[in-house]
Protein backbone atom coordinates (compact mmCIF):
# COMPACT_ATOMS: atom_id res chain seq x y z
CA UNK A 1 0.00 0.00 0.00
CA UNK A 2 2.81 2.41 0.94
CA UNK A 3 4.58 1.73 -2.38
CA UNK A 4 1.38 2.54 -4.32
CA UNK A 5 1.08 5.84 -2.42
CA UNK A 6 4.68 6.78 -3.24
CA UNK A 7 4.13 6.00 -6.95
CA UNK A 8 0.95 8.07 -6.94
CA UNK A 9 2.78 10.99 -5.32
CA UNK A 10 5.51 10.84 -7.96
CA UNK A 11 2.94 10.79 -10.77
CA UNK A 12 1.12 13.71 -9.15
CA UNK A 13 4.42 15.60 -8.88
CA UNK A 14 5.12 15.10 -12.59
CA UNK A 15 1.65 16.40 -13.44
CA UNK A 16 1.97 19.35 -11.08
CA UNK A 17 5.27 20.44 -12.54
CA UNK A 18 3.83 20.41 -16.06
CA UNK A 19 7.12 19.13 -17.50
CA UNK A 20 7.20 15.81 -19.33
CA UNK A 21 9.56 13.45 -17.55
CA UNK A 22 10.80 9.90 -17.80
CA UNK A 23 11.00 7.72 -14.72
CA UNK A 24 13.99 5.61 -13.75
CA UNK A 25 12.01 2.41 -14.45
CA UNK A 26 11.58 3.42 -18.10
CA UNK A 27 15.26 4.13 -18.78
CA UNK A 28 17.29 1.42 -20.49
CA UNK A 29 20.97 1.14 -21.54
CA UNK A 30 21.53 2.39 -25.08
CA UNK A 31 18.97 5.19 -24.93
CA UNK A 32 20.31 8.48 -26.24
CA UNK A 33 19.51 12.08 -25.56
CA UNK A 34 21.13 15.38 -24.74
CA UNK A 35 21.99 17.76 -21.95
CA UNK A 36 22.03 21.55 -21.71
CA UNK A 37 24.61 23.81 -20.11
CA UNK A 38 26.48 27.08 -20.65
CA UNK A 39 30.15 26.75 -21.46
CA UNK A 40 30.83 30.40 -22.12
CA UNK A 41 28.89 33.64 -22.30
CA UNK A 42 25.11 33.66 -22.67
CA UNK A 43 24.65 30.74 -25.06
CA UNK A 44 23.19 27.46 -23.85
CA UNK A 45 25.16 24.63 -25.43
CA UNK A 46 23.96 21.11 -26.08
CA UNK A 47 25.99 18.00 -25.32
CA UNK A 48 25.12 14.45 -26.29
CA UNK A 49 24.22 11.70 -23.84
CA UNK A 50 24.10 7.91 -24.10
CA UNK A 51 22.79 5.73 -21.26
CA UNK A 52 25.35 3.13 -20.21
CA UNK A 53 23.47 1.62 -17.29
CA UNK A 54 20.87 2.29 -14.62
CA UNK A 55 21.65 1.95 -10.91
CA UNK A 56 18.28 1.21 -9.34
CA UNK A 57 18.97 0.23 -5.74
CA UNK A 58 16.55 -0.37 -2.88
CA UNK A 59 15.36 3.03 -1.76
CA UNK A 60 16.43 6.08 -3.75
CA UNK A 61 19.60 7.48 -2.20
CA UNK A 62 21.86 5.48 -4.55
CA UNK A 63 19.72 5.56 -7.70
CA UNK A 64 21.61 7.00 -10.67
CA UNK A 65 21.66 6.90 -14.43
CA UNK A 66 25.17 6.15 -15.75
CA UNK A 67 25.74 8.08 -18.97
CA UNK A 68 28.51 8.73 -21.45
CA UNK A 69 28.70 12.42 -22.39
CA UNK A 70 30.29 13.73 -25.55
CA UNK A 71 30.11 16.51 -28.10
CA UNK A 72 31.72 19.89 -28.65
CA UNK A 73 30.56 21.39 -25.34
CA UNK A 74 32.16 18.54 -23.40
CA UNK A 75 35.37 18.67 -25.46
CA UNK A 76 35.74 22.42 -24.93
CA UNK A 77 35.22 21.95 -21.18
CA UNK A 78 37.86 19.26 -20.86
CA UNK A 79 35.23 16.75 -19.72
CA UNK A 80 32.57 17.17 -17.07
CA UNK A 81 33.40 20.46 -15.34
CA UNK A 82 32.50 21.92 -11.95
CA UNK A 83 29.48 24.09 -12.53
CA UNK A 84 27.80 21.59 -14.85
CA UNK A 85 25.98 20.07 -11.88
CA UNK A 86 22.28 20.48 -12.42
CA UNK A 87 22.56 20.39 -16.21
CA UNK A 88 19.25 18.86 -17.35
CA UNK A 89 19.50 15.56 -19.21
CA UNK A 90 16.74 14.64 -21.63
CA UNK A 91 16.00 11.23 -23.12
CA UNK A 92 13.57 11.25 -26.02
CA UNK A 93 12.69 14.89 -25.20
CA UNK A 94 11.66 13.84 -21.68
CA UNK A 95 13.50 15.18 -18.64
CA UNK A 96 15.41 12.30 -17.02
CA UNK A 97 17.33 14.18 -14.34
CA UNK A 98 20.35 16.34 -13.61
CA UNK A 99 24.02 15.65 -14.30
CA UNK A 100 25.43 15.48 -10.78
CA UNK A 101 28.59 13.35 -10.60
CA UNK A 102 31.68 12.85 -12.74
CA UNK A 103 33.28 9.41 -13.00
CA UNK A 104 36.39 7.59 -14.09
CA UNK A 105 37.40 3.96 -14.54
CA UNK A 106 40.74 2.23 -14.93
CA UNK A 107 40.49 0.93 -18.49
CA UNK A 108 39.30 4.04 -20.30
CA UNK A 109 39.63 7.60 -19.03
CA UNK A 110 39.20 9.26 -22.41
CA UNK A 111 35.44 8.81 -22.73
CA UNK A 112 33.81 10.84 -19.92
CA UNK A 113 31.23 9.03 -17.86
CA UNK A 114 28.88 10.75 -15.49
CA UNK A 115 25.99 10.02 -13.14
CA UNK A 116 22.59 11.61 -13.45
CA UNK A 117 20.33 12.12 -10.42
CA UNK A 118 16.85 10.91 -11.43
CA UNK A 119 14.27 13.64 -11.70
CA UNK A 120 11.84 11.88 -9.35
CA UNK A 121 14.48 12.03 -6.60
CA UNK A 122 14.96 15.74 -7.22
CA UNK A 123 11.26 16.44 -7.15
CA UNK A 124 11.00 14.90 -3.72
CA UNK A 125 14.38 16.27 -2.59
CA UNK A 126 15.62 13.41 -0.46
CA UNK A 127 16.92 14.28 2.99
CA UNK A 128 20.00 12.18 3.48
CA UNK A 129 22.79 10.25 1.79
CA UNK A 130 25.86 8.32 2.88
CA UNK A 131 29.06 7.37 1.11
CA UNK A 132 28.98 3.71 0.22
CA UNK A 133 29.78 1.18 -2.46
CA UNK A 134 27.03 -0.09 -4.74
CA UNK A 135 27.56 -3.65 -6.02
CA UNK A 136 26.81 -4.18 -9.70
CA UNK A 137 24.68 -7.32 -10.32
CA UNK A 138 25.76 -9.85 -12.92
CA UNK A 139 23.04 -8.83 -15.38
CA UNK A 140 23.98 -5.12 -15.47
CA UNK A 141 25.43 -3.56 -18.60
CA UNK A 142 28.38 -2.10 -16.66
CA UNK A 143 29.74 -5.65 -16.35
CA UNK A 144 30.61 -5.50 -20.04
CA UNK A 145 33.14 -2.77 -19.15
CA UNK A 146 34.73 -4.92 -16.47
CA UNK A 147 33.04 -2.88 -13.73
CA UNK A 148 31.73 -4.87 -10.77
CA UNK A 149 31.18 -2.02 -8.32
CA UNK A 150 30.48 1.72 -8.23
CA UNK A 151 32.24 3.78 -5.55
CA UNK A 152 30.69 7.07 -4.44
CA UNK A 153 33.69 9.20 -3.46
CA UNK A 154 33.95 12.83 -2.32
CA UNK A 155 36.65 13.85 -4.81
CA UNK A 156 38.54 12.57 -7.88
CA UNK A 157 40.64 9.55 -6.78
CA UNK A 158 44.42 9.27 -6.93
CA UNK A 159 44.11 5.62 -7.92
CA UNK A 160 41.23 3.68 -9.49
CA UNK A 161 40.66 -0.01 -8.71
CA UNK A 162 40.59 -2.13 -11.86
CA UNK A 163 37.03 -3.36 -11.28
CA UNK A 164 35.48 -0.10 -10.08
CA UNK A 165 33.76 2.93 -11.50
CA UNK A 166 34.70 5.77 -9.13
CA UNK A 167 32.34 8.74 -9.10
CA UNK A 168 32.37 12.08 -7.28
CA UNK A 169 30.02 15.08 -7.10
CA UNK A 170 30.47 17.75 -9.74
CA UNK A 171 31.32 20.35 -7.12
CA UNK A 172 29.84 23.76 -7.75
CA UNK A 173 32.55 26.42 -8.14
CA UNK A 174 32.59 28.84 -5.23
CA UNK A 175 33.21 32.39 -6.41
CA UNK A 176 33.91 35.57 -4.46
CA UNK A 177 34.29 39.20 -5.45
CA UNK A 178 35.44 42.18 -3.42
CA UNK A 179 38.15 40.28 -1.55
CA UNK A 180 41.94 40.40 -1.51
CA UNK A 181 44.18 37.34 -1.54
CA UNK A 182 44.42 37.25 2.24
CA UNK A 183 40.69 37.62 2.92
CA UNK A 184 40.05 34.91 0.33
CA UNK A 185 42.41 32.73 2.37
CA UNK A 186 40.47 33.54 5.56
CA UNK A 187 37.27 32.57 3.80
CA UNK A 188 38.82 29.28 2.72
CA UNK A 189 40.62 28.36 5.95
CA UNK A 190 38.32 29.88 8.58
CA UNK A 191 39.25 31.78 11.73
CA UNK A 192 40.44 30.27 15.01
CA UNK A 193 38.35 31.84 17.77
CA UNK A 194 40.70 30.67 20.53
CA UNK A 195 43.81 32.50 19.35
CA UNK A 196 42.82 35.46 21.56
CA UNK A 197 41.54 34.60 25.07
CA UNK A 198 38.12 36.00 25.88
CA UNK A 199 35.44 35.07 28.46
CA UNK A 200 32.88 34.72 25.66
CA UNK A 201 34.69 31.63 24.42
CA UNK A 202 33.07 29.76 27.32
CA UNK A 203 29.68 30.38 25.70
CA UNK A 204 30.77 28.99 22.34
CA UNK A 205 29.98 25.26 21.94
CA UNK A 206 33.04 23.00 22.19
CA UNK A 207 32.60 21.87 18.61
CA UNK A 208 32.85 25.52 17.51
CA UNK A 209 36.56 25.88 18.25
CA UNK A 210 36.82 28.02 15.14
CA UNK A 211 34.69 29.70 12.54
CA UNK A 212 34.90 26.95 9.88
CA UNK A 213 36.18 27.92 6.46
CA UNK A 214 34.75 26.68 3.20
CA UNK A 215 37.47 24.04 2.83
CA UNK A 216 35.85 22.25 5.80
CA UNK A 217 32.56 22.30 3.89
CA UNK A 218 34.07 20.48 0.92
CA UNK A 219 34.99 23.40 -1.36
CA UNK A 220 38.53 22.86 -2.59
CA UNK A 221 38.88 26.22 -4.31
CA UNK A 222 37.41 29.70 -4.17
CA UNK A 223 37.70 31.65 -7.39
CA UNK A 224 38.23 35.41 -7.29
CA UNK A 225 35.64 36.74 -9.71
CA UNK A 226 34.79 40.22 -11.00
CA UNK A 227 31.69 41.97 -9.75
CA UNK A 228 28.75 40.57 -11.66
CA UNK A 229 26.46 43.59 -11.97
CA UNK A 230 27.66 44.38 -15.49
CA UNK A 231 27.78 40.81 -16.76
CA UNK A 232 25.24 39.42 -19.22
CA UNK A 233 23.06 36.83 -17.55
CA UNK A 234 20.43 34.53 -19.03
CA UNK A 235 16.88 34.32 -17.78
CA UNK A 236 16.16 31.19 -15.77
CA UNK A 237 15.58 28.19 -18.03
CA UNK A 238 16.84 24.59 -18.15
CA UNK A 239 20.55 24.60 -18.90
CA UNK A 240 21.06 28.23 -17.88
CA UNK A 241 23.55 29.13 -15.12
CA UNK A 242 22.23 29.88 -11.66
CA UNK A 243 23.83 31.36 -8.55
CA UNK A 244 23.32 30.58 -4.88
CA UNK A 245 24.76 33.48 -2.89
CA UNK A 246 25.65 33.72 0.78
CA UNK A 247 26.48 37.41 0.62
CA UNK A 248 25.77 40.21 -1.84
CA UNK A 249 27.17 43.72 -2.14
CA UNK A 250 30.73 44.88 -1.60
CA UNK A 251 31.41 41.29 -0.58
CA UNK A 252 29.81 38.67 -2.81
CA UNK A 253 30.25 34.97 -2.12
CA UNK A 254 28.29 32.23 -3.83
CA UNK A 255 28.27 29.11 -5.95
CA UNK A 256 27.57 28.55 -9.64
CA UNK A 257 25.54 25.68 -11.02
CA UNK A 258 23.01 24.85 -13.69
CA UNK A 259 19.22 24.91 -13.68
CA UNK A 260 17.48 21.58 -14.18
CA UNK A 261 13.84 22.56 -14.16
CA UNK A 262 11.77 25.78 -14.14
CA UNK A 263 8.05 25.74 -13.45
CA UNK A 264 6.29 29.05 -12.82
CA UNK A 265 8.10 30.65 -9.83
CA UNK A 266 9.95 27.49 -8.78
CA UNK A 267 13.33 26.13 -9.85
CA UNK A 268 15.34 22.96 -9.27
CA UNK A 269 19.11 22.90 -9.74
CA UNK A 270 22.46 21.23 -8.95
CA UNK A 271 21.29 17.61 -8.65
CA UNK A 272 23.27 17.38 -5.38
CA UNK A 273 23.44 19.41 -2.15
CA UNK A 274 25.09 22.80 -1.82
CA UNK A 275 25.70 22.94 1.97
CA UNK A 276 23.22 20.14 2.74
CA UNK A 277 21.31 22.11 5.36
CA UNK A 278 17.79 21.02 4.44
CA UNK A 279 15.58 24.10 5.05
CA UNK A 280 17.64 27.19 4.28
CA UNK A 281 17.54 30.90 3.46
CA UNK A 282 20.04 31.54 0.64
CA UNK A 283 19.95 34.18 -2.07
CA UNK A 284 18.86 32.92 -5.50
CA UNK A 285 20.70 34.89 -8.18
CA UNK A 286 21.48 35.02 -11.82
CA UNK A 287 24.95 33.95 -12.92
CA UNK A 288 27.26 34.55 -15.85
CA UNK A 289 29.75 32.01 -17.18
CA UNK A 290 32.80 33.83 -18.48
CA UNK A 291 34.52 30.65 -19.65
CA UNK A 292 35.07 27.00 -18.80
CA UNK A 293 38.62 26.14 -17.77
CA UNK A 294 39.92 22.73 -18.80
CA UNK A 295 42.21 22.34 -15.77
CA UNK A 296 44.69 19.53 -15.22
CA UNK A 297 42.96 18.35 -12.04
CA UNK A 298 39.26 19.18 -12.36
CA UNK A 299 37.75 21.39 -15.06
CA UNK A 300 35.51 24.18 -13.83
CA UNK A 301 33.28 26.99 -14.99
CA UNK A 302 34.68 30.44 -14.29
CA UNK A 303 31.90 32.91 -13.75
CA UNK A 304 30.28 35.39 -11.43
CA UNK A 305 27.15 36.02 -9.38
CA UNK A 306 24.83 38.65 -10.91
CA UNK A 307 21.43 39.97 -9.85
CA UNK A 308 19.23 38.85 -6.94
CA UNK A 309 16.19 36.95 -8.25
CA UNK A 310 14.65 35.17 -5.28
CA UNK A 311 15.52 32.67 -2.59
CA UNK A 312 16.75 29.11 -2.17
CA UNK A 313 14.75 27.43 0.58
CA UNK A 314 15.60 23.72 0.26
CA UNK A 315 19.10 22.21 0.17
CA UNK A 316 18.99 18.43 0.22
CA UNK A 317 20.68 15.33 -1.17
CA UNK A 318 19.01 15.48 -4.57
CA UNK A 319 19.54 19.19 -5.22
CA UNK A 320 18.39 22.68 -4.32
CA UNK A 321 14.99 24.26 -4.76
CA UNK A 322 14.10 27.93 -4.85
CA UNK A 323 11.46 30.45 -5.77
CA UNK A 324 11.61 33.70 -7.68
CA UNK A 325 8.62 35.22 -5.88
CA UNK A 326 10.17 35.06 -2.37
CA UNK A 327 13.38 36.48 -0.98
CA UNK A 328 15.13 35.66 2.29
CA UNK A 329 15.41 38.34 4.95
CA UNK A 330 19.09 39.39 4.90
CA UNK A 331 21.46 40.50 7.64
CA UNK A 332 22.36 44.01 6.51
CA UNK A 333 26.00 44.65 7.35
CA UNK A 334 27.60 48.10 7.35
CA UNK A 335 31.25 48.68 8.29
CA UNK A 336 32.56 52.24 8.48
CA UNK A 337 36.25 53.11 8.87
CA UNK A 338 37.40 56.54 10.11
CA UNK A 339 40.49 58.06 11.69
CA UNK A 340 43.69 57.33 9.79
CA UNK A 341 41.64 56.56 6.68
CA UNK A 342 38.01 56.58 5.62
CA UNK A 343 35.95 53.90 3.97
CA UNK A 344 32.56 52.21 3.98
CA UNK A 345 31.75 48.58 3.25
CA UNK A 346 28.17 47.27 2.95
CA UNK A 347 26.92 43.79 2.21
CA UNK A 348 23.88 41.57 2.70
CA UNK A 349 24.51 38.26 4.49
CA UNK A 350 22.34 35.17 4.69
CA UNK A 351 21.21 34.15 8.16
CA UNK A 352 23.18 30.89 8.33
CA UNK A 353 24.69 30.21 11.79
CA UNK A 354 27.65 28.21 10.46
CA UNK A 355 28.74 30.94 8.07
CA UNK A 356 27.35 34.38 8.95
CA UNK A 357 29.96 35.15 11.68
CA UNK A 358 32.79 34.15 9.33
CA UNK A 359 31.39 36.20 6.45
CA UNK A 360 31.04 39.20 8.75
CA UNK A 361 34.60 38.80 10.04
CA UNK A 362 36.02 38.53 6.51
CA UNK A 363 34.03 41.61 5.44
CA UNK A 364 35.44 43.51 8.45
CA UNK A 365 39.06 42.65 7.67
CA UNK A 366 38.52 43.54 4.00
CA UNK A 367 36.94 46.88 4.97
CA UNK A 368 39.94 47.79 7.17
CA UNK A 369 42.47 46.60 4.58
CA UNK A 370 40.74 48.51 1.81
CA UNK A 371 40.51 51.75 3.75
CA UNK A 372 44.01 51.66 5.29
CA UNK A 373 45.74 50.37 2.15
CA UNK A 374 48.33 48.72 4.39
CA UNK A 375 48.81 45.83 6.79
CA UNK A 376 50.46 46.93 9.98
CA UNK A 377 50.22 48.12 13.60
CA UNK A 378 47.86 50.54 15.25
CA UNK A 379 45.02 51.05 17.69
CA UNK A 380 41.37 50.76 16.74
CA UNK A 381 38.33 51.95 18.68
CA UNK A 382 35.28 49.92 17.76
CA UNK A 383 31.56 50.36 18.30
CA UNK A 384 29.19 47.70 17.01
CA UNK A 385 25.43 47.25 17.13
CA UNK A 386 23.60 43.98 16.47
CA UNK A 387 19.86 43.93 15.78
CA UNK A 388 17.48 41.03 15.36
CA UNK A 389 13.79 40.26 15.40
CA UNK A 390 14.46 37.64 18.07
CA UNK A 391 16.53 39.92 20.32
CA UNK A 392 14.85 41.75 23.21
CA UNK A 393 16.73 44.90 22.22
CA UNK A 394 19.50 46.03 19.86
CA UNK A 395 22.84 45.09 21.42
CA UNK A 396 25.62 47.72 21.38
CA UNK A 397 29.16 47.57 22.72
CA UNK A 398 32.32 49.64 22.46
CA UNK A 399 35.86 48.33 22.78
CA UNK A 400 39.44 49.10 21.79
CA UNK A 401 42.14 46.84 20.35
CA UNK A 402 45.86 47.21 19.72
CA UNK A 403 48.26 45.27 17.53
CA UNK A 404 51.95 45.65 16.88
CA UNK A 405 51.66 43.92 13.51
CA UNK A 406 48.14 43.71 12.03
CA UNK A 407 45.37 45.88 13.45
CA UNK A 408 42.77 44.94 10.81
CA UNK A 409 42.30 41.39 12.10
CA UNK A 410 41.28 42.68 15.55
CA UNK A 411 38.64 45.24 14.56
CA UNK A 412 35.79 42.80 13.70
CA UNK A 413 36.89 39.95 15.98
CA UNK A 414 34.78 40.51 19.12
CA UNK A 415 31.67 41.38 17.10
CA UNK A 416 32.08 38.15 15.12
CA UNK A 417 32.48 36.25 18.39
CA UNK A 418 29.28 37.79 19.76
CA UNK A 419 27.47 36.86 16.54
CA UNK A 420 28.65 33.28 16.98
CA UNK A 421 27.47 33.19 20.60
CA UNK A 422 24.06 34.58 19.66
CA UNK A 423 23.71 32.19 16.72
CA UNK A 424 24.15 29.17 18.99
CA UNK A 425 22.50 30.43 22.19
CA UNK A 426 20.22 27.83 23.74
CA UNK A 427 17.26 30.10 24.38
CA UNK A 428 15.98 31.81 21.25
CA UNK A 429 16.73 32.24 17.56
CA UNK A 430 18.02 35.85 17.33
CA UNK A 431 16.70 36.24 13.76
CA UNK A 432 19.47 38.72 13.01
CA UNK A 433 18.63 41.64 10.75
CA UNK A 434 21.56 44.08 10.93
CA UNK A 435 25.13 44.46 12.12
CA UNK A 436 26.73 47.90 12.14
CA UNK A 437 30.41 48.37 13.02
CA UNK A 438 32.29 51.67 13.28
CA UNK A 439 36.08 51.44 13.48
CA UNK A 440 38.31 54.46 14.21
CA UNK A 441 41.97 53.67 13.48
CA UNK A 442 45.04 55.38 14.94
CA UNK A 443 48.40 54.27 13.46
CA UNK A 444 50.09 54.72 16.86
CA UNK A 445 49.90 52.75 20.10
CA UNK A 446 47.37 54.08 22.60
CA UNK A 447 48.50 51.84 25.44
CA UNK A 448 48.86 51.87 29.21
CA UNK A 449 51.03 49.33 31.03
CA UNK A 450 50.44 48.25 34.63
CA UNK A 451 53.86 48.64 36.26
CA UNK A 452 53.35 48.05 39.99
CA UNK A 453 50.81 47.39 42.72
CA UNK A 454 51.45 48.48 46.34
CA UNK A 455 49.31 48.05 49.48
CA UNK A 456 49.39 49.97 52.75
CA UNK A 457 50.17 46.82 54.79
CA UNK A 458 51.64 43.35 54.25
CA UNK A 459 48.89 41.36 56.03
CA UNK A 460 45.23 41.81 56.96
CA UNK A 461 42.29 40.41 58.91
CA UNK A 462 38.71 39.76 57.74
CA UNK A 463 36.80 43.06 57.79
CA UNK A 464 39.92 45.17 57.10
CA UNK A 465 40.11 47.60 54.21
CA UNK A 466 43.03 47.29 51.80
CA UNK A 467 44.38 50.61 50.59
CA UNK A 468 46.28 50.17 47.32
CA UNK A 469 48.17 52.18 44.71
CA UNK A 470 48.54 51.07 41.09
CA UNK A 471 51.40 52.53 39.08
CA UNK A 472 50.80 52.76 35.32
CA UNK A 473 52.87 54.05 32.42
CA UNK A 474 51.66 55.29 29.06
CA UNK A 475 53.37 53.93 25.95
CA UNK A 476 56.66 55.87 25.75
CA UNK A 477 55.12 58.43 28.05
CA UNK A 478 54.62 59.53 31.62
CA UNK A 479 53.96 57.40 34.70
CA UNK A 480 50.84 57.90 36.80
CA UNK A 481 49.30 56.33 39.89
CA UNK A 482 45.75 55.15 40.58
CA UNK A 483 44.63 54.78 44.20
CA UNK A 484 41.71 52.89 45.66
CA UNK A 485 40.49 50.54 48.36
CA UNK A 486 38.75 47.17 48.75
CA UNK A 487 37.20 45.85 51.98
CA UNK A 488 37.76 42.23 52.95
CA UNK A 489 34.45 40.54 53.94
CA UNK A 490 34.14 39.84 57.66
CA UNK A 491 33.14 36.19 57.14
CA UNK A 492 35.81 35.35 54.58
CA UNK A 493 37.39 31.95 55.40
CA UNK A 494 40.69 31.75 53.53
CA UNK A 495 44.39 31.52 54.57
CA UNK A 496 45.29 34.39 52.28
CA UNK A 497 43.88 36.72 49.69
CA UNK A 498 45.32 37.72 46.35
CA UNK A 499 45.08 41.28 45.12
CA UNK A 500 45.46 41.51 41.36
CA UNK A 501 45.65 44.48 38.99
CA UNK A 502 45.01 43.63 35.33
CA UNK A 503 43.85 45.18 32.08
CA UNK A 504 40.81 44.15 30.01
CA UNK A 505 38.73 41.02 30.59
CA UNK A 506 39.95 37.90 32.37
CA UNK A 507 39.15 34.22 32.03
CA UNK A 508 37.15 32.42 34.73
CA UNK A 509 39.17 31.06 37.66
CA UNK A 510 38.90 27.39 38.67
CA UNK A 511 37.05 28.22 41.85
CA UNK A 512 34.33 30.18 40.04
CA UNK A 513 31.13 28.63 38.66
CA UNK A 514 30.05 29.07 35.07
CA UNK A 515 27.77 32.07 34.50
CA UNK A 516 24.14 31.26 35.26
CA UNK A 517 22.18 32.21 32.16
CA UNK A 518 18.45 31.55 31.93
CA UNK A 519 17.41 33.63 28.93
CA UNK A 520 18.78 35.48 25.94
CA UNK A 521 18.40 38.65 28.01
CA UNK A 522 20.87 37.12 30.50
CA UNK A 523 23.27 36.41 27.63
CA UNK A 524 23.20 40.05 26.50
CA UNK A 525 23.61 41.30 30.08
CA UNK A 526 26.58 38.99 30.62
CA UNK A 527 28.32 40.20 27.44
CA UNK A 528 27.72 43.83 28.40
CA UNK A 529 29.31 43.19 31.81
CA UNK A 530 32.60 41.86 30.42
CA UNK A 531 35.33 44.52 30.93
CA UNK A 532 36.62 46.11 27.76
CA UNK A 533 40.32 46.32 26.90
CA UNK A 534 40.54 49.94 28.05
CA UNK A 535 39.57 49.00 31.62
CA UNK A 536 41.98 48.68 34.57
CA UNK A 537 40.60 46.36 37.26
CA UNK A 538 41.88 45.72 40.78
CA UNK A 539 40.25 42.56 42.11
CA UNK A 540 40.37 40.67 45.41
CA UNK A 541 40.54 36.85 45.21
CA UNK A 542 40.06 34.24 47.92
CA UNK A 543 40.92 30.54 48.03
CA UNK A 544 38.10 28.01 47.71
CA UNK A 545 38.41 25.89 50.94
CA UNK A 546 37.40 22.70 49.13
CA UNK A 547 40.27 23.10 46.67
CA UNK A 548 42.86 22.69 49.45
CA UNK A 549 41.74 19.08 49.84
CA UNK A 550 42.66 18.59 46.18
CA UNK A 551 46.16 19.94 46.84
CA UNK A 552 45.61 22.91 44.56
CA UNK A 553 44.46 26.44 45.31
CA UNK A 554 41.36 27.39 43.35
CA UNK A 555 40.66 31.11 43.44
CA UNK A 556 37.42 32.99 43.14
CA UNK A 557 36.71 36.70 42.84
CA UNK A 558 35.39 38.45 45.95
CA UNK A 559 35.18 42.14 45.01
CA UNK A 560 36.70 44.54 42.50
CA UNK A 561 37.04 48.18 41.53
CA UNK A 562 37.71 49.43 38.00
CA UNK A 563 38.73 52.52 36.14
CA UNK A 564 38.26 53.13 32.44
CA UNK A 565 40.87 54.80 30.22
CA UNK A 566 38.71 55.42 27.17
CA UNK A 567 40.39 54.58 23.88
CA UNK A 568 43.58 53.26 25.52
CA UNK A 569 44.43 49.57 25.77
CA UNK A 570 45.41 48.60 29.34
CA UNK A 571 47.82 45.67 29.46
CA UNK A 572 49.95 43.80 31.95
CA UNK A 573 49.19 42.16 35.29
CA UNK A 574 50.59 42.51 38.82
CA UNK A 575 49.43 40.55 41.86
CA UNK A 576 50.18 40.36 45.58
CA UNK A 577 49.62 37.50 48.01
CA UNK A 578 48.45 38.89 51.35
CA UNK A 579 48.24 36.62 54.44
CA UNK A 580 44.92 36.77 56.28
CA UNK A 581 45.08 36.45 60.08
CA UNK A 582 42.25 35.33 62.34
Amino acid sequence: MRKMIVIALVILAFWAWGTETISLKEIKPGMTGYGLTVVRGAEISRFEVEVVDVLDEPGERNDFIVVRVYGDAVARSGGIAQGMSGSPVYLGEKLAGALSRAATWALDRERPLGLVTPIESMLKLLTEVKKEEIPVPEDRNLRAFGISRVILADAPPAEVPADALVTWPISVPLVASGLSARTLRLLQEGVDLTRWPHPLLELVPDWRGKLPGFSELGFTRILAAPAGSGQQSLEFQPGAPVGVALSLGDLTVGALGTITLVEDESILAFGHPFLYTGPCQYFLTGAAVLDTVAAMDVSYKFGTITDLRGGVFVDRWAGIAGRTDRRPLPITTEITVTGEAQGKFTTQLVDEPRLSPLLFYVAGVEALDGALDRIGPGTVRVKYTISGRGLPRPFSRENVFLSTSDIAIYAPWEAALVLDVLAYNEFRNPLLTAVKLEATVDPGFNALEIVDLVTDRSSYRPGDTIQFTVEVRYWRGETKTFEGSIRIPVDLNTPYVELRAYGGPRMREKGEPSPLLKSIEDVLDYIEGIPTYDTLTVELFAVDPISEIMGEAWLYGVDSVAQKFSGTVVYGEVSLILPLGG
